[in-house]
């Protein structure tokens, strides 16, 4: 009877052993198929935002170079002449306006892309920030009343848009090598 016993507590040792390994199996392949298919979401979430990012800060650059071009005629067409400086107590104000309504989308999405990640785009997303504000800075300068004569400031819109392509295309590349890497079972 001593054999039997023995016979029948191994094979239910053997049988719960292998439940256990068979749990255990389980549980990491479904740990393992998470993690991959969060990996690929978060990597279509990121491809979405790079795109984007990369869309609206095309559209706002353009629409920053159609203010800095067209500021000749737009100075004369609003009576802003250099020789009238005195009557101009709103362009400042216009330019903030439009500056802050054309960077709105480009920071909507940089702020997307900073929580997204990885850490390499959201320093490169960071840059592109500054870049704006730096674009910014350079189509409001020498805005004032006073200073009229002097708007545009040409050369500081010239390295202001400079650094901003600079920072473009490091955010480009950086998001390339994001997108272009497959998914793995790794946190992210």
């Amino acid at each position: 009877m001593d054999q039997g016993w023995a016979a029948v507590t191994a094979a239910g040792v053997a049988v719960l052993g292998s439940l256990v390994v068979g749990f255990r199996a389980g549980r990491r392949t479904v740990r393992d198929q998470a993690q991959v298919e969060h990996g690929q979401w978060l990597r279509n979430q990121r491809q979405e935002a790079y795109v984007k990012v990369l869309d609206t800060w095309d559209r706002a650059m353009s629409a920053f170079e159609t203010i800095i071009d067209g500021s000749e005629e737009r100075k004369e067409a609003h009576g802003w002449e250099t020789d009238n400086v005195g009557s101009n107590p709103f362009l400042s104000t216009v330019l903030f306006a439009e500056v802050d309504r054309i960077s709105g989308p480009s920071n909507e999405a940089l702020e997307r892309v900073r929580l997204l990640g990885p850490d390499p785009v959201e320093r490169a997303a960071k840059n592109l920030e500054d870049a704006l504000k730096g674009i910014g800075g350079a189509i409001r300068a020498n805005s004032g009343e006073d200073e009229l004569q002097d708007w545009p400031n040409h050369a500081f819109w010239n390295e202001a848009r400079r650094n901003a392509t600079e920072c473009r295309r490091e955010f480009f590349d950086l998001a390339r090598s994001v997108i272009r890497t497959a998914p793995s079972t790794e946190q992210n």
